[in-house]
């Protein structure tokens, strides 16, 4: 088992942080395949492919991973007009200045943008956290943060200039 973490684990990291996008999951979804080897070990023999099977186990990881944040994403965009008692949350504070139809086209375009662009847009213009502190959170460089933040600004402002220009300035 350690030979496999060995030889198998760096790449299996990487494999699975190229599919998720965060290398802080894709060392999650390692350390629970190793658990997964120690438990359902296949067979050794010439005739297991113990590589292939370890990339098997990880892609079908990554891939359920995936299918969760998606309907995660959807149900909280389904429930995005919904506020519970009290005030509303400080990021629909610009959201009431616009008519009901303008304020759901906006949560449907920050709803529809990449995850990562999503989370740094947020931090950024929610939060107001500045770039090196959007990098630490998501595993990250302050580059890599800034210009997920300058494209899910980009694609906000160019699918919602509609918006803008019906409703003003948001």
């Amino acid at each position: 088992m350690d030979d496999w973490s060995e030889r198998y684990g760096g790449e299996l990291e990487r494999h699975v942080a190229a599919m998720l996008g965060n290398a802080e999951e894709a060392r999650d979804i390692v350390q629970e395949l190793w658990v997964t080897a120690l438990r359902a070990r296949p067979e050794a023999g010439d005739a297991v492919n113990v590589r292939a099977w370890l990339y098997r186990v990880a892609t079908r990881r990554a891939l359920d991973r995936i299918s969760m944040r998606r309907r995660r994403s959807e149900l909280l965009a389904a429930r995005s007009g919904e506020v519970g008692p009290g005030a509303p949350p400080a990021a629909d504070a610009a959201l009431n200045r616009l008519s009901e139809a303008a304020a759901a086209r906006v949560r449907k375009g920050v709803a529809e943008l990449p995850r990562r662009q999503r989370d740094a847009v947020w931090l950024r213009w929610i939060e107001e956290l500045d770039y090196a502190t959007i990098a630490r959170r998501m595993g990250s460089s302050p580059e890599a943060a800034r210009a997920n933040v300058y494209q899910g600004m980009k694609k906000l402002r160019r699918d919602l200039a509609e918006v803008w220009r019906e409703e003003g300035p948001i």
